[in-house]
């Protein structure tokens, strides 16, 4: 399993995807948990990119700051890994961060 994500933006009659962030294996989920204080990155799904920006920088900053913490919980499949879930979350962001007019798409 993984997660897509994209953001899209309100046309007033749709919400076209407008940045791809991509797709990463959701075995690092434990870090994103870990990293966002208790919260799935999953359900951040829906959330205006204003609102999920700051949380999401946070997010990156406390990963950052302990990597050895993060990457004691690389998955044992090697399927994923601290550097990747770290960028994953960096690249969404900063795209928040550059988009506040669109929210977050969510496929896991």
């Amino acid at each position: 399993m993984s997660y897509d994500i994209h953001l899209q933006a309100d046309t007033g009659t749709e919400w076209p995807d407008v940045v791809e962030i991509g797709n990463y294996t959701s075995n690092v989920a434990g870090m994103w948990v870990k990293a966002l204080n208790g919260v799935r990155l999953a359900e951040f799904h829906g959330a205006p990119c204003s609102e999920a920006a700051g949380p999401l920088a946070e997010a990156v900053k406390r990963m950052e700051s302990d990597p050895d913490a993060y990457r004691e919980m690389n998955p044992p499949n090697g399927h994923g890994n601290y550097e990747g879930a770290l960028g994953y979350l960096r690249r969404l962001a900063e795209a928040c961060a550059k988009h506040p007019k669109c929210r977050i798409g969510i496929s896991a």
